[in-house]
């Protein structure tokens, strides 16, 4: 909980440095805002890599095996990764950039899951025969 409380004070100085830089040099502000942005990154992929490890051990323990999951959390990622680089782009004004990298990201994120659907279809013709 502190470690939020953390996030959200580093978001909220960050937020009024940037408004304030805002006018007189937007430049400063966009390169505050984007090492903010890449500092709580630091700090989150650090927590998720933990907990990634206490999950995959969960699953393991359950007899789940890594190639049921492992490609949703593929798409997990992907999802992350477009999310905060389409809202860069928006921020930089580039709307239409945005957009291409929000359908690159769908078309990765389907990708990805491409080797769960091929087990559930293997697991339903199995079933069926």
């Amino acid at each position: 909980m502190s470690g939020l409380a953390a996030i959200c004070g580093l978001i909220l100085l960050a937020l009024v440095l940037s408004l304030v830089l805002k006018r007189d040099a937007p430049v400063i502000a966009f390169l505050l805002t984007l090492t903010a942005g890449v500092l709580i990154l630091l700090y989150a992929f650090g927590m998720a890599g933990s907990a990634a490890q206490r999950f995959s051990a969960l699953l393991a323990q359950g007899g789940i095996t890594d190639s049921l999951y492992l490609p949703v959390l593929r798409a997990v990622g992907i999802a992350v990764v477009v999310r905060i680089m389409s809202a860069l782009c928006k921020d930089a004004g580039q709307s239409a950039l945005a957009a291409k990298i929000e359908i690159v990201g769908a078309v990765l994120a389907l990708s990805a899951c491409l080797p769960l659907l091929e087990q559930v279809l293997s697991l339903m013709a199995d079933w069926t025969a």
